[in-house]
């Protein structure tokens, strides 16, 4: 019981300090938070690309420098804000969603370490997120999407000029296979044509008593 009281006192201590902080975030009960994520969308995903990569060093398979990525938003309702003591560390603070087992979503000290308005451009949160670096999350979600979407168009771009290259390149290998195949039927077709003192080819080839003179000659 006497522990129980201590961490109390620590804690109303604590909210002494930071009322309006405290207050802010518990502000945030019945609004919804949204958090973005960017992942691969090879096949198989990022380990499917490694594998597909793998297998094109050893072969005459065609691949992409990189996975192309997909940028998503995720959202989340804020259904609970309360103060609550990190066991190990005894920090204190408020946990976003705190569950039974003592996990939560978000946990804002109240320490004055984390505070709760970064002075970041929210693009520059956005890219932070993305590349999993800090714990950000976004109330405007509309900003969040305007930003990530242009990784997306981007992304689209990407893949729209590489398949635009791609169709041309396979459109000059059908051209090739189609002028192998017309040059091979020419010459074919001239040699059925072909006569030796108005006899078929194939006559003189067939004749025994036939003799065939080939001449070949160097110029020096």
């Amino acid at each position: 019981m006497e522990k129980t009281n201590t961490i109390d006192v620590n804690i109303n201590t604590t909210l002494a300090g930071a009322r309006q902080t405290a207050s802010l975030i518990g502000g945030l009960l019945g609004k919804a938070y949204a958090t973005v994520e960017a992942r691969d969308i090879w096949q198989g995903g990022k380990e499917g690309y490694e594998r597909d990569k793998a297998a094109a060093a050893t072969s005459a398979a065609l691949i992409t420098n990189r996975s192309p990525r997909k940028f998503m938003l995720k959202t989340q309702d804020i259904l609970g804000a309360v103060t609550y003591q990190q066991p190990m560390t005894k920090q204190i603070g408020i946990a976003i969603n705190l569950r039974p087992d003592g996990t939560y979503d978000m946990f804002f000290p109240l320490d004055g370490t984390n505070p709760v308005i970064a002075e970041k451009p929210i693009a520059d949160a956005v890219s932070d997120a993305i590349h999993g670096e800090g714990n950000n999350f976004f109330l405007e979600p509309t900003k969040v999407v305007n930003i990530i979407n242009e990784g997306n168009r981007a992304e689209i771009k990407n893949i729209d000029n590489l398949v635009s290259s791609l169709l041309k390149m396979k459109q000059n290998l059908l051209t090739a296979v189609n002028e192998n195949e017309k040059k091979a039927a020419e010459i074919e077709k001239e040699w059925i044509n072909s006569k030796i003192d108005g006899v078929g080819i194939k006559e003189v080839i067939a004749s025994s008593n036939a003799t065939l003179n080939v001449h070949t000659s160097t110029e020096g």
